[in-house]
């Protein structure tokens, strides 16, 4: 391949995919503020010189890992929103929510929520790209209540918006307690009882 300076330089020899992969849980368990480059050097096998020229600087990595990790990882909630009654929606979206944080081989919370804590001005980008996922995601979930509101399963008495956000917390919350060491068997119980409250 050709270099900036026209000589013929190094082809990429490395698996980028498998690279991009060390990456992408190398932030989701330690954010974009507690990854360091020395650390996803280390994690992909890979010097500084290979990373840049491959991925970018350290922001454009995360959003390719972020991109990973939502066409990989994220589906779960995808899938639930695709269950043809509200009720199944609902379960699904808790079902699919315990069995995603307790999957061996990746850290046990959603990496939205773990990828860009901090409080850096550095960080803030990062922020903002999980933040606008987020939204996104409660938009997904609000245009599937509304659909439910028009097949008449979901109340008109019930504010869509507030139910979106109630779920989305309760959602996250499991995350949160996920990430604190709550077993698989005590975040199901915790799943079970929303679900009583929310009569499904």
């Amino acid at each position: 391949m050709k270099t900036g300076n026209g000589k013929t330089g190094r082809p990429i020899s490395f698996d980028k995919d498998a690279a991009l992969e060390a990456a992408m849980l190398l932030f989701w368990e330690r954010g974009f503020e507690g990854t360091c480059m020395t650390s996803l050097t280390q994690a992909m096998g890979l010097n500084p010189s290979s990373i840049y020229a491959a991925f970018g600087d350290k922001h454009a990595l995360f959003q390719l890992a972020v991109k990973r990790y939502m066409g990989t990882r994220a589906q779960y909630a995808t899938v639930a929103l695709e269950e043809p009654t509200l009720e199944k929606v609902v379960r699904a979206l808790f079902d699919n929510t315990v069995a995603f944080l307790t999957t061996p081989g990746h850290p046990p919370t959603c990496m939205t929520l773990a990828g860009a804590m901090g409080g850096s001005v550095e960080a803030a980008p990062a922020r903002d790209l999980m933040t606008e996922i987020r939204r996104q995601n409660e938009v997904a979930m609000k245009e599937r209540f509304l659909q439910a509101r028009k097949s008449g399963e979901l109340s008109k008495d019930v504010n869509v918006d507030d139910y979106t956000r109630y779920l989305s917390s309760i959602l996250a919350g499991l995350s949160i307690q996920s990430a604190n060491g709550s077993t698989k068997a005590e975040l199901k119980r915790t799943a079970e009882m929303a679900l009583r409250h929310l009569g499904c």
